[in-house]
């Protein structure tokens, strides 16, 4: 902390003048080069405005050290003996307790390698009966926002009614501020102003500085993967092949750490938290605290964000309480997933800077995600709002991902193209093919107790699947809606087409297997019924991915990509999807693996993706 402040004898003389005349000085980190200028003006001028270009930052210090709030938590939780009542049945902690503890919950300082520097410069002449205070201005801020003394190796909780001595006055006060919590919509925006006031004798002066705290980022594909997390698996055979698999390509790619497995996460990994971080400068380099969002639903799977993945480097935010809401359409909870919630990489726009992207998330029946209220409050990631009404599940992440490539974007955009599919199969039949086995995933040894069961593999061929019932104007259906959705990507970020890359899959409003128990079948519109069946969760005809969608898949690097098989027709000994597949990311310099997840997730309506989470590397700067 200490080396954040930069001092030498000199300024003792330089600033006698101002302490002769009672002139009080507080300054942080105003042009964000990671340290207290105390003899020039780089800090002092306009510190008392903050904007998006300058102005000091500080983080809400809600790490857990030693995981003395989680340890706490995990004493509520009985977890059940296998065999004996269901996972869902577990006794937990009640949700409006677990954001309760972290680091700054209370007024100690547990991690102090969070704080921001403040400093006061010295006023040399005051008397010996001078006293000081800074104060937090404002109550919203005042409740958010702590200030430390340094005191040797310690730091002491300065509350408001302290008082700086004489002596304390004229050696200048080093001091650190963190945050109780981040920026919140409708509540604090993350502004402080500290005001520092001296009092000596008959004369009164003051000064004052504004910070803000930093915003939660989200990750986006131009940051590697540092670890890969997912759901320890139970008795069902096909998960746990899905989590060896998953370990061995992970170490594949050259990823330092290993898989790591929850307790109590569904096998939806990617959909109950959303990891993320928060980054103020500092004297060596960007000081970071990740951060782990629980997704705004009450499935209880998204506590692991505070019982399992805190620690002195992770802190965790929920979105609660979550209220009721009279939208006739409430019962959908799937756009608040966190397979719903993406970043489009670092850009450039007419004259608009992004650098650290843009999130985006699928709206549904005309309502948006609870989760985008506090993404606008972060003002740093201005979401992009797409549209996923037209699919059952109604996740961007089934038809849309962003690649790393080696261009002056840095990036492509990949989706998923039912119409490039279809002249796929057709091609296939005209060629002789038709007779060809449409899926070519043989039974394997693991094929049983699957969670969502083990259906019979199709028998159903390639022209089969070209006669399936309306299939034509399925994929132009599907294909007119991922269109909107890439013209809106365009509109906002100048992508062109040739940054496209169109991955063959189909969409369908059912499966090879016919319909799941909880899967809403719904009958094609006719085209000028579309827009009004999209508007109610009870109309809109669902759409899944026929096989398992190449683009669902996880990006360890700018070399490692890991793709669902797909198990498509196989022609001359080679399956022409993954033939495809390869073809469409060979405009890119990854490296492309493919794993099986036909009965782990592909027939619970998802894949690789939605199976599992990551942390990435928190790079580069964002201010």
């Amino acid at each position: 902390m200490m080396k954040a402040v930069r001092v030498t004898s000199v300024l003792l003389l330089g600033f006698a003048g101002a302490a002769q005349a009672l002139q009080p000085v507080i300054l942080a980190d105003t042009n964000r080069d990671g340290h207290i200028d105390l003899i020039g003006d780089s800090d002092s001028v306009d510190k008392e405005t903050w904007t998006e270009q300058r102005g000091a930052l500080f983080l809400a210090n809600i790490g857990d050290s030693g995981q003395r709030c989680s340890r706490q938590l995990n004493l509520n939780i009985t977890r059940p003996t296998p065999g004996e009542p269901p996972e869902q049945e577990r006794q937990r902690p009640a949700d409006d307790l677990l954001d309760k503890c972290h680091d700054a919950s209370d007024n100690v300082q547990r991690n102090p390698k969070y704080l921001a520097p403040v400093a006061t410069l010295p006023l040399a002449d005051v008397g010996d009966s001078a006293s000081g205070t800074v104060t937090i201005v404002g109550e919203a801020a005042s409740k958010q926002v702590r200030v430390f003394q340094r005191d040797g190796s310690d730091w002491r909780f300065i509350s408001a009614n302290h008082t700086f001595s004489a002596g304390e006055l004229r050696s200048g006060l080093s001091l650190g501020i963190d945050a109780r919590d981040v920026r919140r919509p409708d509540a604090w925006d993350g502004r402080v102003t500290l005001q520092f006031s001296v009092r000596d004798g008959a004369s009164v002066g003051q000064d004052s500085v504004v910070l803000r705290v930093a915003p939660i980022l989200t990750h986006h594909h131009l940051q590697k993967v540092t670890e890969v997390i997912a759901n320890i698996p139970g008795k069902h055979d096909p998960f746990q092949n899905f989590i060896t698999q998953l370990g061995d390509n992970t170490r594949k790619a050259g990823v330092e750490k290993p898989l790591r497995l929850l307790d109590g996460i569904s096998d939806w990994a990617q959909d109950r938290i959303e990891t993320g971080y928060m980054s103020m400068p500092g004297p060596s380099g960007p000081v970071t605290l990740r951060v782990v969002i629980r997704v705004a639903t009450r499935e209880p799977d998204g506590q692991v964000a505070f019982t399992q993945l805190r620690s002195d480097t992770v802190g965790a935010v929920q979105i609660w309480p979550i209220h009721e809401s009279d939208d006739s359409n409430a019962d959908d909870t799937s756009k608040e997933a966190g397979g719903n919630l993406e970043t489009i990489p670092p850009y450039e726009y007419q004259g608009r800077v992004y650098p650290a992207g843009r999130t985006f998330m699928g709206s549904r029946y005309g309502s948006k995600p609870k989760m985008s209220a506090l993404l606008a409050a972060q003002e740093s990631q201005p979401m992009v709002e797409l549209e996923t009404s037209w699919l059952g599940v109604g996740h961007v992440d089934e038809f849309m991902q962003f690649l790393p490539v080696q261009s002056e974007r840095g990036w492509v955009m990949a989706i998923q193209d039912p119409s490039l599919a279809l002249e796929l199969f057709q091609k296939l039949k005209a060629d002789g093919h038709g007779n060809v086995k449409a899926v070519s995933r043989p039974h394997m040894p693991y094929d049983k107790n699957g969670a969502y069961g083990i259906p019979p593999l199709t028998n159903k061929t390639v022209s089969d699947v070209l006669n399936l019932p309306v299939l034509e104007r399925i994929v132009d259906y599907a294909a007119r809606h991922i269109q909107k959705n890439v013209d809106i990507v365009k509109r906002e970020t100048g992508v062109t087409d040739q940054e496209i890359i169109r991955v063959p899959g189909f969409f369908y409003n059912e499966t090879f297997e016919g319909k799941r128990t909880y899967q809403r079948i719904k009958v094609l519109p006719d085209p000028e019924d579309e827009e009004e069946s999209l508007k109610s969760y009870e109309t809109a005809c669902a759409m899944e991915s026929l096989y398992p969608s190449s683009v669902n898949g996880l990006l360890f690097s700018a070399t490692h990509y890991l793709a669902p098989n797909p198990w498509g027709p196989v022609v001359d000994g080679k399956d022409i999807l993954q033939e495809a597949v390869l073809a469409a990311y060979a405009a890119t310099n990854l490296t492309v693996s493919f794993m099986d997840d036909w009965y782990s997730h592909h027939v619970g309506v998802g894949d690789i993706h939605c199976g599992s989470n990551v942390f990435r590397e928190p790079t580069p700067r964002w201010w």
